[in-house]
C-alpha cells in the first residue's frame, strides 16, 4: 500500500491550523515530519495527520461537554487593560508599538494603572531600613533576577503602608515595588529616575541606544492573561498586597516556558555563533525534533508585532552591528525552515547582544516591564473584589459505591 505524503501547507490545511501550529505539533512529538530528498520542504504522512486530527477533535468535543480547561488561549476573565487583535497589541486602546517609540515605562504605567503622575513623586521610595540593607548585602552576590526574589519579600515585611487597600495607597505601593526591583536589577541605590535611564547608566549604554531599552520595557509591559499575569491576579484576588502579587509574577516569569525562555534563546545565539553554517545546523536540530526557541507566537499568526517593532528600532539605531546582522541571518534561516517568525523573546536577546549587556539582561528588561502589567492586573482585580477560584474537572477513580 502506497503512502500518501502531504506538504506542510497541505497538512496545515487538513488540520485547520496555521503553519506555526503545525510546527508546534512536530516539536511536541504529536506529528512527525520527514525530509524530502533534494528539497528544503519537509513532508507529512497523510494517515498520521488524519489520526492527529481525529484525536484532537475528540478531545475538543469532550472538553466542550465537560467544560473548558485553563489551557492556552481559553478565555478566563474580563479585563480592560490589553487587547491583542489583528496582529496588533494595544494598552487601553493605544497602540503599544507607537508607545514604545515615544513613552517611558512610567508613562505606560500611568496608562495601564489609570492614574496620573502623582504616585511617581521623587520621594516615593521603599523604606531602606537596617533589615532591608542586610537583605541587600545578602543578595549582592546573586544574579539580577535572584536578587529580586530575595529583596521583594524582605521589603514587603517592612513596608507597612503597602497593606492599605485605598487605591491611592496601592498606586504608591506599586511605584515603590517597581523602583525596588529596578534597584535590585541594577545593584544600585534606590532612585526615582526613569527605569530605562537607570538601566542605561548601570549597563553603560550610550544615550543613542537607550531608546532600545525603553522600547523593550514598554513592549513587555503587559500581554493580557499570560502565565505570570494570571498568577499575580490570582494572588491579588485573595486580598494579598502588591508585593505578594508581584512576587507570584516573579516566580512564574522565571520559568523556562515564560520569561526564562530568553535564557534558552541566548544559549542558541552562543551555540550558533560558533557554527559555519547556521541553516544546516538548524535543519539538523529540526530533523532531531530539537525545539528552536524564540520563534512563533500563537496570538500573532503573522508574526509577533513586538518583535517587529524592536527589529525596526535596532535597524534604525544600530544598523552596522555585527550582532544584529547575525540575528537577522538566524531569524531568516529559522523562518525559512519552520515558517515561524522571531518573537519578543528572540528580539530582547538581540537587544542584549547588540548593546553588550550583562547576562540575563533580556530577562531583566522583560521582568521590569511586566511588573507594570502585574500591578495593573492586581489593581483591576482588587477593584473587582472577587476571589478567583476555578473548579477542577475530576479525572481520577470514582469512589466505591
Amino acid at each position: 500500500m502506497s503512502i500518501e505524503w502531504l506538504t506542510s501547507r497541505e497538512a496545515a490545511k487538513r488540520l485547520g491550523v496555521s503553519a506555526a501550529t503545525l510546527y508546534a505539533y512536530v516539536s511536541r512529538g504529536l506529528l512527525r515530519s520527514e525530509a524530502t530528498e533534494g528539497l528544503r520542504e519537509r513532508r507529512y504522512r497523510a494517515d498520521e495527520v488524519t489520526r492527529l486530527k481525529r484525536r484532537r477533535d475528540v478531545g475538543r468535543k469532550a472538553e466542550s461537554i465537560a467544560g473548558n480547561a485553563l489551557d492556552f488561549g481559553t478565555p478566563v476573565l474580563e479585563s480592560a487593560l490589553t487587547l491583542i487583535e489583528d496582529n496588533r497589541l494595544y494598552y487601553r486602546g493605544t497602540d503599544a508599538s507607537r508607545l514604545a517609540r515615544t513613552h517611558s515605562l512610567e508613562e505606560v504605567a500611568q496608562l495601564l494603572w489609570d492614574c496620573d503622575a502623582k504616585p511617581f513623586a521623587a520621594t516615593n521610595l521603599p523604606p531602606l531600613t537596617t533589615a532591608l540593607r542586610r537583605a541587600w548585602m545578602a543578595a549582592a552576590t546573586l544574579g539580577p533576577v535572584d536578587r529580586c526574589l530575595v529583596l521583594l519579600p524582605a521589603a514587603s515585611a517592612l513596608d507597612h503602608p503597602s497593606w492599605v487597600e485605598d487605591r491611592s495607597a496601592m498606586l504608591e505601593t506599586g511605584v515603590r515595588v517597581l523602583r525596588l526591583l529596578t534597584a535590585a536589577i541594577t545593584a544600585r541605590p534606590l532612585s526615582a529616575a526613569p527605569v530605562h535611564d537607570q538601566l542605561s547608566a548601570a549597563w553603560k549604554v550610550s544615550p543613542h541606544h537607550t531608546p532600545l531599552i525603553r522600547a523593550a520595557l514598554v513592549l513587555s509591559a503587559d500581554h493580557e492573561f499570560n502565565a505570570s499575569a494570571f498568577a499575580a491576579r490570582v494572588v491579588a484576588s485573595t486580598g494579598a498586597n502588591l508585593y505578594g502579587a508581584v512576587l507570584a509574577g516573579l516566580a512564574a516569569i522565571n520559568g523556562p516556558r515564560h520569561g526564562g525562555l530568553t535564557r534558552r534563546v541566548a544559549g542558541l545565539f552562543d551555540e550558533l555563533k560558533r557554527t559555519p553554517d547556521i541553516e544546516a545546523e538548524l535543519a539538523a536540530r529540526i530533523r532531531d525534533h530539537v525545539y528552536i526557541p524564540g520563534f512563533g507566537h500563537q496570538l500573532y499568526p503573522d508574526g509577533d508585532v513586538r518583535a517587529q517593532t524592536l527589529f525596526d528600532l535596532l535597524r534604525e539605531l544600530a544598523p552596522q552591528s555585527p550582532e544584529l546582522a547575525f540575528a537577522e541571518r538566524l531569524a531568516t534561516s529559522a523562518e525559512r525552515l519552520i515558517n515561524r517568525k522571531a518573537n519578543i523573546d528572540f528580539t530582547t536577546v538581540v537587544v542584549e547582544k547588540v548593546l553588550g549587556l550583562p547576562k540575563d539582561a533580556a530577562l531583566a528588561m522583560f521582568l521590569l516591564g511586566r511588573t507594570v502589567g502585574w500591578i495593573a492586573h492586581a489593581l483591576e482585580q482588587a477593584a473587582h473584589g472577587a476571589l478567583i477560584r476555578p473548579r477542577a474537572r475530576y479525572t481520577g477513580p470514582r469512589p466505591a459505591a
